[in-house]
């Protein structure tokens, strides 16, 4: 598990993260940052994100998701994102994978797979029991972000990005 607090580097002054706009397109901004490089000729490595869902019980927007590996099913990440100022996001994520499983006997079968579902649950049971309470500076630049706004939820869906590989210039 890691937990972080990150703030984007290039921050407009105008925006909050508490709008769910800016809130929604950072986070694809974050996403590319982390794994839109990862492309090769043929395909991404990553997608991202995958299984977006909005956290309506939290008094602030707040977002799960996965990253998942294209090349390794056996590896992929849950996040759950919300913000805490208007230029500050804590993520919280888990990196999931495993190998293929050894015979008692001895070698590995690749035909086998994990049941990793009480792992899955248990991320799941620590994102679901997340409580932030926002300090006063926080929530009155929340109120200003809002105001005005009839329609302060996030998009019910977002699909993953598409990364495309970095162009080489020929001469």
């Amino acid at each position: 598990m890691v937990i972080t607090i990150d703030r984007p580097d290039e921050i407009n002054p105008n925006i909050s993260l508490f709008h769910p706009r800016a809130f929604e397109q950072t986070i694809g901004d974050f996403l590319t940052f982390l794994r839109g490089d990862v492309v090769s000729s043929d395909m991404q490595e990553w997608h991202a994100p995958v299984q977006w869902q909005p956290i309506p019980r939290i008094n602030n927007i707040c977002a799960k998701f996965q990253i998942r590996s294209a090349y390794n099913a056996n590896r992929y990440e849950r996040w759950i994102v919300t913000p805490i100022s208007s230029t500050h996001l804590l993520s919280i994520s888990f990196k999931l994978s495993w190998s293929h499983v050894h015979h008692k006997m001895g070698g590995i079968n690749s035909e086998e797979q994990h049941d990793i579902s009480n792992m899955e649950k248990l991320c799941d049971d620590i994102m679901d029991s997340l409580e932030v309470k926002l300090s006063t500076k926080a929530l009155a630049q929340q109120q200003a972000a809002l105001r005005g706004l009839e329609d302060t939820s996030l998009v019910s869906e977002y699909p993953p990005l598409k990364w495309e590989q970095n162009k080489e210039l020929t001469l």
